[in-house]
């Protein structure tokens, strides 16, 4: 309590602004990571279908074909997954060769803000200005906010990084969500090959067709025998 007295109002409203900061990370980080898990349970979710018809069909009936057909069929998909993102980055780096064949310009600074950069549209903050930093319990923080750095502006010569960052960014973010959802049905089918063709007796609970097929068959025979033999001897 005697600390909290001691500090200033600045670094109060420091302690604040960074408890806030904190606390928005947590809740961003929180929710990429139930993204993330969401879809790893859909893709393993399309992973039990895609395999589905041909184990309930007999096609595949054992546990070296199913890994074989499995990864076939997984490797297809993302294949196939992976056209649209790959045509989006494609794009991009076409409309680099065009820009430079055009203006003999390849070295583009696609993050410029100034001139040539997707930075040009886009409010930028100078960060790297030192009299924004103050010394706060030996570390150094930002103590009050940046000076504009960039107002959005259009600027001809920046057209091609106009099209070519938001390509890279929905491209990149694309492809990785694909690879993700592949790793995702990679484990799961992995994990159904050894379920399916190996069971054991864990895989054996009260409400499972074995145990209900041997109580069944229990019903059955003491039905048909009144006095069952008694097993204590």
């Amino acid at each position: 309590m005697n600390f909290l007295i001691a500090l200033s109002e600045n670094d109060k409203r420091i302690l604040i602004s960074l408890g806030i900061l904190l606390i928005l990370l947590f809740v961003i980080v929180g929710y990429i990571g139930l993204l993330v898990e969401r879809i790893m349970k859909h893709q393993a979710k399309k992973a039990g279908k895609m395999m589905h018809d041909v184990v309930a069909a007999k096609v595949i009936t054992n546990e070296k074909a199913f890994r074989k057909f499995g990864k076939k069929k997984n490797n297809r998909l993302f294949v196939k997954q992976s056209l649209i993102p790959m045509g989006i980055l494609s794009l991009a780096f076409l409309i680099y060769i065009i820009y430079g064949a055009v203006t003999r310009n390849w070295l583009l600074k696609i993050f410029d803000y100034q001139k040539e950069g997707f930075g040009t549209i886009l409010f930028l903050w100078d960060f790297a200005n030192p009299d924004i930093y103050i010394e706060f319990f030996g570390m150094r923080i930002i103590g009050k906010w940046p000076p504009l750095l960039n107002t959005p502006h259009w600027e001809s010569a920046a057209w091609a990084s106009y099209i070519i960052v938001p390509c890279m960014f929905v491209g990149g973010i694309w492809y990785l969500v694909v690879v993700q959802a592949h790793i995702a049905r990679t484990f799961r089918l992995r994990k159904l090959a050894k379920t399916v063709f190996n069971p054991t007796l864990d895989d054996v609970g009260p409400m499972s067709p074995l145990n209900s097929n041997m109580n069944n068959n229990g019903n059955n025979n003491n039905m048909n025998n009144p006095n069952p033999p008694n097993l204590n001897g």
